[in-house]
Formats: C-alpha cells, sequence, structure tokens
C-alpha cells in the first residue's frame, strides 16, 4: 500500500515477485479487493502466462480487459488492433489493473504500453511475477517500485496451516500441535504448501499425522515428491481427474470439462475431495490447478521401468508421440497425417486450437469415444474438409470460437447428440444452417460476439432441451417468434446487441427461464406480461436508454426475482407493484433518473446491496424505514444529490460499505452501524468527521 501511493496523482506500477506459492496472487487480489473502489474502473487478468501460450490468446485477454474497463464487448481483432483500443479507452481514465504471472517484459507492452502514457491519472498497475526483472524497463524509468513476497513468518504460517488441518481437532490436541510445528517448519512458509498440507491432515488421525511429519523430516524441501504422496493417497477416479486437471488450458469450464469423466458414479463427490484437499481451484464455474501442483503429473507418471504412461499428451511437447492410452491431446498448430489413426482411437477431447486450414490429413473415423472437440482460433470453415474425417455421432461439445474465416457453419446433421455449441467470437459468422432446429439435445449454445450475426434461425423450437442461449454482441435486430417454444430456457443473454429493438411477447412464455439480460439494447417497452416469468431470479435493463417504466406486473415475481439493474435507463419511478419483490437481494439504480428512493424500501426485506450513484436528480432525504433492511450489506450514493441520512442507519447490524463520495449537499452524518469496513466521503465532511469525537471509532476508515 506504501508503495501505491494512493493519494498520489501520477501513473505507477508496483511489481509483485517471489517463489511459486509464495501467495503473490493472493496478496494482489487481497489490495485489488481494498482498493477497488478508489478508481473509475478495474480489471484483474488472471494466468497470463499460461493464457497467452494459447492461439489467441492476447486478444482474449485484451478483450476481458476492455470488457471489465467499459462494461461492455468488444471484439479485438489482432493484438495491435487491442492496443490501438485500449490507448484510446485509457486515456481519460483513473484506472486499477491487476496483470497476475507475467513473466516475460515483452507481454506487457500489449496491455500498458512501454511508458505508462496511456492512461488518466491516478491510474495504478499491479503485476506479479516470479521474475524479478520483468518491469526492469520500467523501473529505469522511475515509473515502478518492486515488492518482494516473503514467506510467512512461523506463527502466522502456523495459523494458516491449522485452519486447514485442525478445525475437528478436539483430544490429545498438544500432540497434534507438537506435530504441526514440525510440519509447519518444514513448508518453510509457503502458503500453498501449508493449505495443501493441512487440507490433507483434516480428517486424519494422530498416526496419520506423525507419518506425515516423518515423510517431510525425510524429503526435506523436495516438495514434488511429498506431494506425490498425496497424489497417491486418492483413489484412481481421483487420480484420473487430477491429472486430467493438470493438462487442461487454464479458464475450462466445469460443465465442459465433466465430460470427460460422465462416465464416473458420484462424479460431484470425487471433484469435492480434490478441492477439499486443495488440489484444484473452482470460481465462477471455472475449474484449474496451481502451477505447481500441475508439475505433480511428471512424478505420478514414472514408472519403475522409466517409461511414460500417460492418458494425457501435448503432441508438440512431445514430438508427435501419440501413445494408445491417450484421452486428451493438445495439437496446437501442429498437423498430424493418417498414421496416426489407431493412436487417436482412444481419445475423448481433442484440444486443437489453432488448427491449420490444409490438416485435413487427419484421420479420426474409428474414434468411437471423442465427446469433446475443440478447434478455437483455428482456419476452419463450414466446407472444411476435415468435417468428413472426424466421427461426430458421441460429440458434445464442439467448441469453435475465435474461427473467423466461418461464414457459414456446417451441418449438424452428423453430430446429433450435441449438448454445449459455442461459436463465441466467430467475427464473421452470418449464417447458422438450419440443421441446427433439430439438435434435440443442445443445452448450451453460445453465440456470443459473431458481430456479424443479424438473424436466427425462424424456427428455433426443435431445440428443446435449450437451456442456456448467449447472444451478446451480435447484430440480431430482433428474437424470433419460436423462441416461446424453449420451454427449458433458463439464461436468455442479449446484452449489447445495439440494434435489437423489441422483445417479443412470447418471451414471457418462457416459464423456466431464471436470467434475462437485455442490456444496451434499444427496447423503448417490456412486454406487459413480464410478471408471468416466474423463475425470474434476474433481470438486467442495463443502459436500455430508451426504456422509460417497468410494467406493473412485475410485482408478480414476489417469490423469484433477486437481482433488478435499470442502471443507465431513463426509468424515474419505479411502479408502486416494486414493494411485492420481497425476495429482491440487488438492486442497480445508477446513473438512471430516479428523482426520490421509493418510501416502501423498508419493505424490500431481503435487500443486500442497493446501488444509485450518479443518480444526478436524486434528492432529498433517505427514507427511515431503511431500519428494516436487516440484511443491507451495501449502500452506494456516489454522486447524487441527497441531504441527509436518517439516524436509523446506526442500527444496520450488516451495513459494510457506505459510498458517499461526491454527494456534494450532504454536510453531516449520524452515529454509523458498528459493523462498517468501508465508507467513503468527500474531503470536506471527512475533516468535519475527524475532528468530532463522535466519529473516533471510525478514524481508520477515514485515514
Amino acid at each position: 500500500m506504501e508503495l501505491l501511493q494512493l493519494e498520489v496523482n501520477d501513473v505507477r506500477i508496483v511489481g509483485i515477485h517471489g517463489r511459486d506459492g509464495i501467495g503473490k496472487t493472493a496478496l494482489a487480489k487481497n489490495i485489488y479487493d481494498q482498493i477497488s473502489l478508489r478508481f473509475d474502473a478495474c480489471s484483474f487478468l488472471a494466468e497470463i502466462e499460461e493464457t497467452t501460450k494459447q492461439p489467441g490468446g492476447v486478444q482474449y485477454l485484451q478483450t476481458k480487459l476492455i470488457f471489465n474497463i467499459l462494461k461492455r464487448e468488444y471484439e479485438v481483432a489482432s493484438t495491435f488492433k487491442g492496443v490501438r483500443f485500449l490507448k484510446e479507452i485509457f486515456r481519460k481514465m483513473k484506472v486499477l489493473i491487476v496483470l497476475d504471472d507475467v513473466e516475460k517484459e515483452s507481454l506487457l507492452k500489449e496491455f500498458i504500453g512501454v511508458k505508462l502514457d496511456w492512461f488518466g491519472p491516478g491510474s495504478r498497475i499491479i503485476v506479479t511475477s516470479k521474475e524479478s526483472g520483468v518491469l526492469q524497463g520500467f523501473v529505469a524509468q522511475e515509473l515502478a517500485q518492486t515488492y518482494v513476497v516473503n514467506p510467512m513468518d512461523d506463527s502466522l504460517a502456523f495459523n494458516f496451516f491449522w485452519q486447514y488441518a485442525a478445525t475437528r481437532k478436539s483430544e490429545e490436541l498438544r500432540s497434534y500441535v507438537i506435530i504441526a510445528i514440525k510440519i509447519v517448519k518444514a513448508a518453510k512458509g509457503f502458503p500453498l504448501l501449508l493449505k495443501v498440507f493441512g487440507s490433507f491432515l483434516n480428517d486424519k488421525g494422530l498416526e496419520e499425522w506423525a507419518k506425515f511429519e516423518d515423510l517431510v523430516q525425510q524429503f526435506q524441501e523436495d516438495y514434488q515428491r511429498i506431494l506425490s504422496r498425496i497424489y497417491e493417497a486418492l483413489d484412481q477416479k481421483q487420480k484420473r481427474m487430477y491429472l486430467d486437471i493438470a493438462c487442461f488450458p487454464p479458464d475450462v469450464d466445469c460443465r465442459i470439462a465433466s465430460y470427460m469423466w460422465h462416465h464416473y458414479d458420484r462424479l460431484h463427490d470425487s471433484i469435492e475431495v480434490l478441492r477439499h484437499m486443495s488440489l484444484i481451484q473452482m470460481e465462477e464455474n471455472k475449474i484449474g490447478m496451481h502451477s505447481l501442483l500441475r508439475c505433480l503429473p511428471a512424478k505420478a507418471q514414472d514408472t519403475s521401468q522409466g517409461k511414460k504412461e500417460t492418458d494425457h499428451l501435448n503432441a508438440e511437447e512431445a514430438g508427435f508421440e501419440i501413445l494408445p492410452k491417450t484421452t486428451f491431446l493438445s495439437l496446437g498448430r501442429a498437423n498430424v497425417g493418417g498414421q496416426f489413426a489407431d493412436a487417436l482411437s482412444k481419445v475423448w477431447w481433442l484440444h486443437w486450437q489453432g488448427c491449420p486450414r490444409d490438416a485435413i490429413s487427419i484421420h479420426l473415423e474409428k474414434n468411437e469415444n471423442l465427446v469433446i472437440l475443440d478447434l478455437s482460433w483455428s482456419k476452419v470453415t463450414g466446407s472444411w474438409e476435415g468435417w468428413k474425417r472426424i466421427k461426430l455421432e458421441r460429440l458434445k461439445v464442439l467448441n469453435l470460437t475465435g474461427c473467423v474465416d466461418l461464414l457459414i457453419t456446417p451441418s449438424f446433421s452428423s453430430c446429433p447428440n450435441l449438448e454445449i455449441l459455442i461459436f463465441e467470437r466467430c467475427s464473421r459468422l452470418i449464417h447458422l444452417d438450419p440443421s441446427i432446429n433439430d439438435l434435440k439435445r443442445l443445452v448450451t449454445l453460445n453465440l456470443k460476439l459473431c458481430s456479424e450475426l443479424s438473424m436466427l434461425p425462424a424456427e428455433m423450437g426443435g431445440m428443446d432441451a435449450l437451456e442456456e442461449l448467449l447472444i451478446d454482441g451480435t447484430s440480431v435486430r430482433e428474437l424470433p417468434l419460436s423462441i416461446g417454444k424453449l420451454v427449458k430456457l433458463q439464461i436468455l443473454s442479449v446484452t449489447n446487441c445495439f440494434t435489437l429493438v423489441r422483445a417479443p411477447v412470447s418471451v414471457c412464455e418462457l416459464k423456466a427461464l431464471s436470467v434475462l439480460a437485455l442490456d444496451n439494447a434499444k427496447i423503448l417497452r417490456l412486454p406487459e406480461s413480464i410478471g408471468d416469468l416466474g423463475h425470474l431470479r434476474r433481470l438486467s435493463l442495463k443502459d436500455c436508454r430508451g426504456l422509460g417504466n417497468l410494467p406493473e406486473s412485475i410485482g408478480k415475481l414476489e417469490h423469484s426475482l433477486e437481482e433488478l439493474d435499470i442502471s443507465g435507463t431513463s426509468i424515474s419511478n419505479l411502479p408502486d407493484s416494486t414493494k411485492n419483490l420481497w425476495n429482491l437481494t440487488v438492486l442497480k439504480m445508477d446513473s438512471c433518473f430516479v428523482r426520490e428512493f421509493p418510501l416502501y424500501i423498508g419493505e424490500l426485506i431481503s435487500l443486500e446491496e442497493v446501488h444509485a450513484s450518479w443518480c444526478r436528480n436524486l434528492e432529498g432525504v433517505f427514507p427511515s424505514d431503511i431500519l428494516d433492511l436487516y440484511f443491507l450489506r451495501e449502500l452506494r450514493l456516489r454522486g447524487t444529490r441527497i441531504s441527509s441520512l436518517p439516524s436509523e442507519i446506526q442500527f444496520l447490524p450488516s451495513l459494510q460499505t457506505l459510498d458517499l463520495l461526491h454527494c456534494d449537499i450532504l454536510k453531516e452524518l449520524p452515529p454509523l452501524p458498528p459493523n462498517l469496513s468501508s465508507l467513503y466521503v468527500n474531503p470536506n465532511l471527512k475533516q468535519k468527521m475527524l475532528e468530532s469525537s463522535n466519529f473516533s471509532s471510525w478514524w481508520p476508515l477515514l485515514q
């Protein structure tokens, strides 16, 4: 925090350096969470080193960075165009960016340039890296400072280990503690090792603790040997899953990965074992593994004869040696010939990102097992000859992300069992083959950022298993009436479809719908029967600027609606029926035309977050029945014209964040609740509070 010097209005970088597993990313996340509200926009880009190894990886990260900053999709067609666009959007913004796991200084120029002249005053960039010299060019220009992460001291290390290891220990506590001290000392203060060691011992008895202590004493700092013993404690299914996940590319969707193990009984239980042992990470439907733990397969796969018997292969690294047992095969930009037909017969997941256009000699006709085919960022077209050489009958997942040469999709008649179909970022795609309507088992159709796609098939009712339809960032002008026949549809995401002018009434026939997102559409109204969507949990209408009101029927969503976002709309009043939304937990109405808080806000008893920043017309007094909002955690009123807060606010037991920055009419505050952890106020009001003994409890928040 000292190195960041947030009070200084320059632009600077802070580098966080240290060994694998020392906690660089965890530290960056902690700082990011603490300070993010002080910036106009923020972005945390994780696993940069691993992601940029994938074809299109830099463009993918640039796209993610732009989305995080602008909150809208923008397709990066090339690295150069991404750089040019980033320079344009950052110049007037105070931004916070974390670039996690950067091992080459040359990569930084793709995201932040070479002189930090892209960014608005006060911007901060945090870079984590194992390499201490990755910021050398910026340090030489006096634009960067570095922070070295040291191992935990003994006391902190013990507490961290104990948090994972001994939550249920009661008998013979002293004996456990004595062993724990020795294990912690052997881990040398490395958080990842402490976490994995502790998780491994959590449900084990004293005898097993003693054996593990002997193990760590025997191998000292040969942590791979110790971790290999933990791996050996897994059963065969868990070992297989561990090795699979270690070989997967970063940010793999859990649903896609699960097809590798769909024949397992109690699949969820096996995943939970790996998660409980801290061997894998799961976050936002993504599954992955720390880079230090990815090294384990090399040890685990060495047999006593010195032969490498693996079920997973990266063909580029293996020099095209494809073994008969291979089930996960990553080919990169390689081209393989027919001599590998037999070896490919066992492949379940073919990860061929960057497949060349002339890669027509591959022979997968004999493969009866292929369930996942990933041809992302490749040169395939709808008429690619390779479609005829791959057996697709059992295929469950087809991923064609970033296939920019794809103008027309192939026929889907050869893959009737498809469940997940991804065309994301196929920027020149203009037509979906009508056979798509025959995919009776299709669960997910992802067309995000297919920017040239202006029309969906007129008939969609045949996809009666469809649960998720994502058409964000397309040029679709209207949704077909047949969309109402998708009886199992749960998620309909139509954000940033800037040409979408109306939502058909048939949308209200989607009785299973739980998420409806229409951000940035040109719609002027919602169907009056929107209240018939009895399972709708989230309704997002952000930046639908032409939308002036909500239908009165919205109150019928009393038992389902949990999140409502009307930010950036022309709505000035919420309908009276809104008071019936007893399950509403998040209300977002930033930058809209609301003039006053509804007097019944206290009746929305489940509210946890209220966002009303930059509502310039919002003025007056916040309603006193805020007292009834027992679960309210965040109240954000930044940039409004409110004149006072009710004294009842002091009795809100759950309130943690109160944002009143740029509330220029507000001259004083009532007593505040004791659990408040984040408080943002104007400098003059801050000074007044610092001078008052009534606010001595909040001085740490005001410094």
